[in-house]
């Protein structure tokens, strides 16, 4: 009797330590999930901060290009002790229309990447319009080109080339650089370089490359956004020294240029409520050819340039910005970045612009010498009768880059990044 009681009272031995152990995996099943939890918990969080730590490099990156919108160097790793992470690099990739900035930031062995695709300002390009654009033998342009709507090529491009709608490239027409067009490429002639197109095909139904030859990539089909043209150009300088209404000569516009307080980057910014005329100050005394100085003129009517207006040295800059029309005559040199809310024109001899011409609109260019060597708006919207060359100087837009707001940096698309 009592060897049966004693085998009844060991019998209840397994289920017990069946029962323990059981518990002891549910146990440790419970734990191993809560630290599972706690470690994706502390990855989101190093998720965010190397994301944060790759927007700090595109903002840095964004930062430079503003004061300097020639730099292409892009940043090394860059430690932040607060945050026990870093920037691991920067990059900067022009393109033809944009540049593309690539960053990416690291924590504690975790890494994120950011691109960002950062339109060009308009005062980049050597000529930038809010319309259509035909280039045509009396109109030379050494330099990028951008217009919002279609570009007509009846004559080669030295730089890239970037239309918003379409753009024609007449037989025998060379780009030297890439093209981006919003919509259809008709390539009659030679692309050096890529070629970016908004349609698979022409409206014809016809391959971009079907008539011509593009040296580089062909890109077909990409959906992509246009920077949008500014608005008023010339509000943002109605704080600037009073400059009254009227004609005035160089040597005139000198002095109140000199006497003007400089403003950021010694910058000096003078605003002019209405029309203003720049003349040659014959049988008014000694009027020079050449200034000096760092200055944006604006006004907020027509600006008429009727003489030489040059630069004395590579850190002299001025710029003139209408609210409305810019009138050139015929037969001057003008060193300066020329903006208008309105339209372009430009009549009589050669004349030739080293800096950048930003216009709301140019539709028409003349193959005869434009008769008399005034410039005349007549009831056209923007035109150039006689020869024109626009020159792009760089060295000229960089000095004055840090206050030509309403032309500046646009960003069109900001994503998280493959790091592959």
């Amino acid at each position: 009797m009592a060897w049966q009681c004693w085998q009844q009272r060991g019998s209840a031995l397994p289920a017990v330590l069946l029962a323990i152990l059981v518990l002891s995996l549910l146990g440790a099943g419970f734990l191993s999930l809560s630290l599972v939890e706690r470690q994706g918990a502390a990855n989101e969080v190093k998720i965010t901060q190397a994301t944060y730590l790759a927007e700090a490099g595109i903002n840095l990156a964004l930062a430079r290009l503003r004061r300097d919108p020639g730099w292409r160097e892009g940043l090394g790793e860059i430690y932040l002790t607060p945050a026990k992470g870093r920037i691991t690099s920067v990059s900067v990739v022009p393109q033809a229309a944009s540049y593309r900035l690539r960053s990416e930031g690291e924590i504690d062995g975790v890494r994120r990447a950011i691109e960002v695709d950062l339109a060009r300002p308009f005062f980049s390009y050597a000529l930038a319009s809010a319309g259509d654009i035909t280039i045509k033998n009396p109109l030379t342009i050494n330099g990028d080109l951008f217009a919002t709507g279609s570009i007509y090529l009846q004559k080669g491009a030295s730089g890239n080339v970037a239309a918003g709608v379409d753009l024609t490239i007449q037989n025998n027409t060379t780009v030297q650089g890439s093209v981006v067009t919003g919509r259809y490429l008709y390539n009659y002639g030679t692309i050096r370089g890529d070629a970016t197109v908004g349609q698979t095909t022409d409206k014809y139904g016809n391959d971009p490359n079907y008539y011509g030859r593009v040296n580089g990539q062909v890109i077909k089909g990409l959906s992509f956004s246009f920077p949008n043209w500014p608005g008023d150009l010339a509000a943002p300088y109605t704080g600037g020294e009073p400059l009254p209404a009227g004609e005035y000569t160089l040597a005139m516009l000198q002095e109140l240029v000199d006497s003007a307080p400089a403003g950021d980057n010694d910058i000096k910014i003078l605003y002019c409520p209405g029309d203003l005329i720049i003349e040659s100050g014959k049988g008014k005394g000694n009027d020079p050819d050449f200034y000096t100085g760092k200055a944006i003129i604006a006004a907020a009517g027509d600006i008429t340039l009727g003489k030489d207006i040059r630069v004395t040295t590579g850190s002299d800059a001025w710029a003139f910005v209408a609210g409305n029309d810019i009138l050139l005559d015929g037969g001057v040199t003008v060193d300066a970045v020329l903006m208008s809310n309105g339209y372009f024109y430009k009549q009589g001899a050669a004349s030739t612009i080293n800096g950048s011409l930003v216009t709301g609109g140019l539709t028409e260019v003349d193959e005869d010498d434009g008769g008399d060597n005034k410039s005349s708006k007549d009831n056209s919207r923007g035109n150039i009768k006689g020869p024109l060359t626009i020159n792009a100087q760089d060295n000229r837009i960089q000095v004055l880059s840090p206050v030509l707001a309403a032309t500046g940096w646009q960003v069109l698309s900001w994503r998280g990044a493959s790091l592959y």
